[in-house]
């Protein structure tokens, strides 16, 4: 049965090719006989029958005629290739071992054992007292692919983690832990590593979700890049451009090295993305000047096939992105609407190098803000008089609670405003702590 991963990769390509990536009748040459056809057509003089195997010698380093047969080579990313499916890493408790050891085998994507290669084993303790201590012990892998670390902790404070740097990429297992008393067997598997896109057989799902927040609109950007290739793809030097003044860049941390840099002009990708799908998530920030329209563009990481751009749907805002169709509203499973636009870019289409995006109709701030400024300085006012009345006048124990009561009105007024959305939450939230500030002032002590 074929792994998650790879029925997932699978998906996408034929999403995007509109065929079948396995399974398909090959066209025979003509006069070809059928390959399920009946048994006993003529063979050649002397050939041994087709069903008899258990009695023929085979040559001498012939592998037996019911082995595993290799996994296949895709060619190239088009509508038929093969996808690579790549075996599991796995990080299991090991009762043969002696407690406190860890075996490593090290192995190919045909799951043969590799020699004479380097392994390196993390090791986090975390301490309430001390905080995070952390450490890193290195073996070399034998004829069969082994390295053994033993008289390790097994206290439940200790983290393992096995690496491998194999042909200068970075490949790592799971991180565990091991139970008082035991041991663990870890299976790595690593692959032949290029810089070069085009020799590897990747496609990428990219996301963007805008949200609006006050005086800024948030992006945040999601690259799901699909390894459906068995050599694993290191970038060099692969940028994805950013709008000028862009702000708040940050990125979401990860166990591997994969992820994104904040550069001046963008984002540029890093890490090893061996076969299977990999997901590379940030978020940044574009300033607003509450402007009706916004557009903006978006770099794009290589061999996009699926793009997706969304935005909550309120306030009457449209959505768009050039060359896509028109945004839908759909709803998650909370409930919550969003306007969602996407496009399937086919191998004879221009490649996706940016998304222009255009967000128009956007609330701007109309009067709501010149009232809630008006009442927040009558407040501000209101108080000041107070002071200075109280300061002259030796009889002026009710002109407090007069002024107070007037300051209620007005906080009452900011909030229908805020109730009406006639005010945005910053102006609502300053105007709010400035009236406050006032009514603080009449209280007599």
């Amino acid at each position: 049965m074929r792994s998650l991963r790879c029925l997932l990769a699978a998906a996408v390509m034929a999403q995007i090719f509109g065929a079948p990536t396995q399974g398909v009748a090959q066209e025979l040459p003509a006069g070809h006989p059928p390959i399920d056809g009946p048994v006993g057509q003529p063979l050649p003089p002397g050939h041994p029958a087709v069903d008899d195997t258990s009695t023929q010698d085979m040559p001498p380093g012939h592998p037996p005629v019911d082995a595993p047969r290799p996994r296949a080579r895709p060619s190239s990313a088009r509508a038929g290739a093969d996808v690579f499916d790549p075996p599991e890493d796995t990080e299991a408790q090991d009762p043969t071992l002696a407690p406190g050891t860890i075996a490593v085998e090290l192995r190919d994507g045909d799951d043969h054992p590799l020699a004479d290669e380097a392994i390196t084993l993390g090791i986090l303790i975390n301490s309430i007292a001390k905080g995070d201590t952390r450490r890193h012990l290195q073996a070399v892998t034998d004829a069969h692919g082994l390295a053994m670390f033993s008289g390790l902790e097994t206290e439940s404070n200790v983290a393992y983690r096995v690496t491998s740097a194999y042909q200068g990429g970075s490949f790592a297992a799971l991180p565990f832990q091991m139970s008082q008393g035991k041991a663990m067997r870890v299976v790595l598997h690593v692959y032949p590593v290029t810089h070069d896109i085009q020799s590897t057989l990747i496609l990428c799902e990219a996301v963007v979700a805008a949200e609006l927040r006050d005086d800024r609109i948030q992006l945040e950007e999601v690259f799901t890049l699909y390894n459906l290739g068995r050599t694993a793809w290191q970038p060099t030097e692969v940028t994805m451009a950013l709008p000028h003044g862009f702000t708040a860049f940050s990125a979401q941390q990860s166990m591997s090295d994969q992820g994104v840099d904040a550069l001046d002009t963008g984002a540029r990708l890093r890490g090893t993305f061996p076969p299977g799908h990999h997901a590379v998530e940030f978020r940044w920030q574009l300033p607003w000047a509450e402007d009706k329209d916004v557009d903006l563009s978006v770099g794009m990481p290589p061999h996009v096939a699926i793009a997706r751009v969304l935005m909550p749907a309120t306030a009457g805002i449209k959505l768009s992105a050039n060359g896509f169709p028109p945004a839908e509203v759909r709803r998650d499973s909370q409930g919550q609407s969003f306007l969602v636009t996407e496009r399937r870019v086919r191998p004879d289409e221009p490649k996706v190098v940016s998304l222009e995006i255009g967000i128009h109709d956007l609330p701007t701030p109309g009067p709501g803000r010149d009232v809630a400024t008006a009442l927040a300085a009558f407040g501000v006012a209101l108080g000041l008089a107070l002071v200075a009345r109280k300061r002259s006048t030796a009889d002026a124990s009710l002109e407090p609670l007069a002024t107070r009561r007037a300051l209620l009105v007005e906080l009452g007024a900011l909030e229908d405003a805020r109730s009406a959305s006639d005010v945005g939450p910053r102006t609502y939230e300053n105007a709010r702590r400035e009236i406050l500030d006032s009514i603080a002032l009449t209280v007599v002590k």
